[in-house]
């Protein structure tokens, strides 16, 4: 008869594979502020009851091999424990991939000179994406102890999400990943999946993983950057209303849609998403994006082939800047100055940010499907004049297309200086090359009264080849 090992380490006795009986421990009597704790199974046994709910509703999901239950925090003294109840181990949707507990209040209902009873309140799952750990040992009435800080092997059920880093150094071939490529980007946020897998396990920092009987794990590695962060455009305070609503990236699994919570997805760089769907499974994965507010859309995309089930425009087909922008520069006459106009870059999107009158900002939005909005940023460069002039400047940038017609300006914005800093012109999606310069005009501006503008030499072309 062979030895069957099981775990990491077991011990054998050194007659054959008997091993000695593991000692049971003995039933504890628990304390509350120095006063017996009464019927504290029955309050476990409550809390457990309650638990089932969040579990079934998939606010939490299974994280650990051995069953959901539910524990006393210890304080430190002998038999004292803390007035709450620890459920778990289970994993908060969107955390990391260790394990998370949920605490379960407890309400005191009578006292006595050496007892108190409590009754069990609601458990206060964790916002997703929030992680809720006790601190110090964990304990039962039948004597059984539990050290939640120290790291386990993991079995992921029904409804985990985990949001881990990536730091880019390890391949998907090194890593056990397929190729792949599927984009989805809006104004505020871009996501680029390059991998995916269907792995029997996942390691990680927090310790192996894999999925329980019933479930299947799933790994997605994609590249995020959070555009209301990094690009420029957003920089801004003085919103009218609102300030644009950060967009959300979810996946979507059969019978379940999770959120990937903002705060564990880097301003610009990678991730792993590993997650868990049904065995059998009816149905695909879709990864989806939300642009939020009064002009909401979603995009959704099959993972991992990236077949596209939405009416995305166009231009959130193409990407919204070119790699490396090559800066032209149009000279130009102030009066008796000669200033430079400095294109420094272009963006195409669906949603741009401008200037109203003089102080606030707001988010204009293309005004059909096969649409775009071109952001031209330029710079004045060269002997300045001291004037907040973009307001008025703006008007005599214009941006032409291939067929001759002018583009039709939507907005810009400027702060001081002589032009403002971005104009933004709504063009058709298609859009491959334009050109951008100022037009002879005569102006009233702060500061320097009557002026004559003029360009001085050709105007820029841009090429939009990206």
């Amino acid at each position: 008869m062979r030895c069957a090992v099981l775990g990491l380490t077991v011990l054998l006795a050194v007659t054959g594979c008997a091993t000695a009986p593991a000692a049971q421990p003995a039933a504890v009597q628990l304390t509350m502020d120095g006063k017996k704790l009464a019927d504290a199974s029955e309050l476990q046994a409550n809390a457990e009851a309650q638990l089932a709910y969040t579990l079934d509703y998939g606010y939490v999901a299974r994280a650990g091999a051995a069953a959901v239950s539910c524990w006393f925090a210890k304080t430190g003294l002998e038999s004292e424990v803390d007035k709450r109840l620890w459920c778990g181990p289970v994993q908060v949707p969107g955390t990391g991939a260790g394990t998370d507990w949920v605490p379960v209040p407890l309400k005191e209902v009578t006292k006595t000179d050496d007892e108190v009873r409590y009754e069990v309140q609601s458990p206060q799952v964790p916002e997703k994406g929030n992680r809720s750990t006790p601190s110090g040992t964990l304990v039962r009435t039948d004597g059984k102890e539990f050290d939640p800080s120290k790291q386990q092997d993991l079995t992921a059920g029904r409804d985990f999400l985990a949001v881990l880093p990536d730091d880019g150094k390890r391949s998907n071939h090194e890593l056990g990943l397929g190729d792949a490529d599927i984009k989805l980007r809006d104004d505020l946020l871009g996501t680029a999946v390059t991998g995916w897998a269907n792995p029997d396990i996942w390691y990680t920092s927090e310790g192996t993983l894999r999925a329980e009987t019933g479930s299947r794990l799933r790994v997605v590695r994609m590249k995020v950057e959070k555009l209301n962060e990094t690009d420029s455009g957003f920089h801004r305070t003085n919103w009218q209303g609102f300030a644009p609503q950060p967009s959300e990236l979810a996946l979507e699994v059969p019978g379940k849609r999770q959120v990937l919570p903002a705060d564990r997805l880097p301003a610009n760089g990678s991730v792993f998403v590993v997650y868990t769907v049904p065995d059998p499974q009816e149905g695909a994965e879709h990864l989806m994006l939300g642009t939020l507010g009064a002009k909401s859309l979603e995009q959704r995309a099959e993972v991992p082939s990236g077949k596209r089930s939405d009416n995305a425009p166009q231009v959130l087909q193409r990407a919204s800047a070119p790699a490396q922008f090559k800066e032209q520069t149009q000279k130009i006459r102030f009066n008796d100055r000669e200033l430079g106009m400095k294109i420094t870059g272009v963006r195409l999107g669906r949603q741009r940010p401008v200037k109203l009158g003089e102080s606030q900002y707001d988010v204009a939005t293309i005004s059909a499907p096969d649409k775009a909005l071109l952001e031209v940023r330029v710079e004045a460069t060269g002997d300045l004049p001291d004037t907040a002039g973009g307001l008025w400047t703006k008007d005599l940038i214009t941006v032409t297309l291939s067929d001759g017609s002018a583009a039709r300006q939507v907005g810009a914005r400027y702060d001081g200086g002589p032009l403002p800093f971005a104009i933004v012109v709504e063009v058709p999606a298609d859009t491959r090359s334009v050109s951008v310069g100022m037009i002879d005009g005569l102006l009233d501006l702060p500061r320097l009264g009557r002026t004559t503008i003029a360009p001085v030499d050709s105007r820029a072309t841009l090429a939009l080849e990206f």
